[in-house]
C-alpha cells in the first residue's frame, strides 16, 4: 500500500503556522518577562506618615494647625475641609480619631475659625449644628 503523500501546500501551511507560533511565543516571553527597573517614578510621602498622627496632620492640606497636648487632639481645619461633603468630613475625623486613640484615651475635636465644628469620641462622630447666632455671624 501506498502512504498518503503530503501536498506542497500543506507543508508550507505547517511551516507558516509554526513560525507564527514561534514569533508569538517569543513576544509573550519578552513582554511577560520581569523587569526590575521601574520606568515611572512616583512622588512618595515621607516614610511613616500613615503611622504617626502628627506627621499625618502636618502633611494634610485640609489642616491649618493642631494641638496634641493633653488627652484630646484639637485640629484647626481650613475652608477646604469645611467645603468637603459631610461623608468625607466624617471619614477624615474617624481616621484621625483611630490614629490618635491608639495611643491616647481622649477624642478628636475639629475647629474652624475658633468654633467647634465636629468631634469624635468613644461615642462616635458628632457634627456640631450651627446656631442662629453663628449663621448670622457668617453672613456678615
Amino acid at each position: 500500500m501506498r502512504k498518503f503523500a503530503r501536498s506542497p501546500l500543506s507543508s508550507v501551511l505547517i511551516r507558516r503556522v509554526s513560525w507564527v507560533a514561534l514569533a508569538v511565543t517569543a513576544m509573550l516571553a519578552y513582554g511577560c518577562g520581569s523587569d526590575s527597573s521601574q520606568t515611572v517614578s512616583t512622588g512618595k510621602y515621607p516614610t511613616g506618615i500613615s503611622e504617626d498622627i502628627e506627621q499625618q496632620l502636618k502633611y494634610d492640606s485640609r489642616v491649618d494647625s493642631f494641638d496634641s497636648t493633653g488627652d484630646d487632639l484639637t485640629i484647626n481645619v481650613n475652608d477646604q475641609w469645611m467645603n468637603s461633603p459631610a461623608g468625607m468630613q466624617e471619614r477624615a475625623v474617624g481616621q484621625w480619631y483611630g490614629m490618635w486613640h491608639s495611643n491616647h484615651s481622649g477624642g478628636v475635636i475639629v475647629q474652624h475659625d475658633g468654633d467647634k465644628v465636629a468631634s469624635w469620641s468613644s461615642e462616635g462622630y458628632r457634627p456640631e449644628t450651627k446656631t442662629k447666632n453663628a449663621e448670622s455671624r457668617s453672613q456678615t
